[in-house]
């Protein structure tokens, strides 16, 4: 039997940040981190910063950094989505499938490895959800700039267990 996305944070040594306390998103204005509608959740801008707002190579790819320091970027905002998930669902368990994924990559006009950098959050959920559920659509969109001079930004929609009735 396959190990459970939990068990395969755990083989994998992830860090994964806890995000009930203090709550997301309070440096960034009004927002919410998450919304659930039935089986899908979405996801706000997971981007590739510490729990106390310290970003992971800030700056625009292939100006200020390297394709491969983008691709690490993009994987620690996907480990940040991981722990979002689970303070939405409780586990990682709890996850059928990823849906979408949109990326936001920093970079000057003419850049065209976009999905090189991407590709750091999008190998991350397949080691984690296995090659079929960790899949997602993605587009990776470049961007003049983002908020706190992150490199990276993921918006991640993905289908969840149906909810318990009461």
């Amino acid at each position: 039997m396959a190990p459970t996305p939990e068990e395969r944070i755990r083989e994998l040594g992830l860090d994964i940040p806890d995000y009930a306390n203090p709550p997301y998103g309070e440096r960034y204005g009004t927002l919410k981190p998450f919304h659930r509608i039935g089986d899908l959740l979405e996801l706000s801008g997971m981007t590739p910063e510490a729990r106390d707002g310290v970003p992971l190579h800030p700056g625009s790819v292939s100006v200020d950094l390297t394709v491969e320091q983008g691709y690490a970027a993009a994987r620690y905002a996907a480990i940040s989505a991981l722990g979002m998930i689970r303070y939405a669902l409780g586990s990682l368990d709890e996850v059928v499938a990823l849906s979408r994924s949109l990326c936001f990559v920093v970079c000057p006009p003419g850049f065209e490895d976009l999905h090189l950098v991407s590709d750091g959050a999008s190998d991350l959920f397949v080691e984690v959800f296995g090659p079929v559920a960790g899949r997602a659509g993605r587009a990776s969109i470049g961007a003049t700039a983002l908020s706190g001079g992150n490199c990276f930004e993921l918006w991640l929609s993905l289908e969840c267990a149906p909810r318990a009735s009461a």
